[in-house]
């Protein structure tokens, strides 16, 4: 009976792909175009087009792009400033929510007036927004009905904490606001950076791509950037 082998299969490793930051990539442009000038460059670069004034209009456009990313860089820490205050003020708030719901929940055991108007036979809801109802409700029943209230005092939930909690809930949405705001600020600010590189990235590429050729082994191009073996 023939046989037949199994031809082993050469598995290639993917290549590993290095990336540049955008930080990387902008010092890599300022040194490029801070040195453009220099003697044994510029004029040799002249004859391909990089006159004095084009290498102004990049260095113009560099201080440009390193402003937007400056914007984006201040605009993205406060919008993970304002993350960071939502998060713990929503924290706070059901920590407090936590403690109050699990004393009425033995309170009104039996209930179903109290248990239907404060939705204790619900589940804690994990997303924001069905959490956010939820909790409003429980504090607004005990707030303006008041039966509930009288009764929610005797375990210490008391009308001062239920107040505390109405307002507390109020500042959330005024932070949860504050943060929509920051997050679309930090994205207007990445596209405008974005925007502003992509339109420059590829010019100072072509630049490097003319002195390599016409400064091939010059050790000169060490100056932008070009290591030179």
């Amino acid at each position: 009976m023939e046989t037949t082998q199994n031809t082993p299969v050469e598995v290639t490793k993917p290549k590993e792909t290095m990336y540049e930051t955008i930080e990387e990539s902008i010092g890599k442009m300022r040194l490029a175009f801070d040195n453009a000038t220099l003697p044994g460059i510029f004029e040799i670069l002249l004859t391909v087009g990089y006159t004095e004034e084009k290498i102004n209009l990049l260095k113009n456009d560099l201080a440009h792009l390193e402003d937007l990313q400056q914007t984006q860089t201040k605009e993205y820490a406060e919008q993970y400033a304002e993350t960071e205050l939502f998060n713990n003020k929503r924290k706070e708030i059901d920590s407090e929510y936590t403690l109050h719901r699990g004393l009425v929940n033995i309170l009104f055991k039996g209930n179903t007036h109290a248990r239907t108007a404060l939705t204790l036979d619900e589940p804690k809801p994990r997303t924001y927004t069905v959490w956010f109802q939820q909790v409003t409700n429980f504090y607004d029943q005990l707030g303006g009905i008041a039966e509930l209230q009288t009764k929610a005092s005797t375990v210490g939930v008391t009308e001062t904490k239920v107040t505390a909690q109405k307002q507390a809930i109020i500042d959330l949405q005024g932070i949860k606001e504050s943060q929509r705001i920051e997050i679309s600020e930090a994205q207007a600010a990445t596209e405008a950076r974005d925007i502003a590189f992509d339109n420059l990235y590829p010019q100072y590429t072509d630049y490097i791509k003319y002195a390599k050729i016409l400064l091939a082994g010059n050790q000169l191009l060490e100056a932008i950037g070009v290591t030179v073996k």
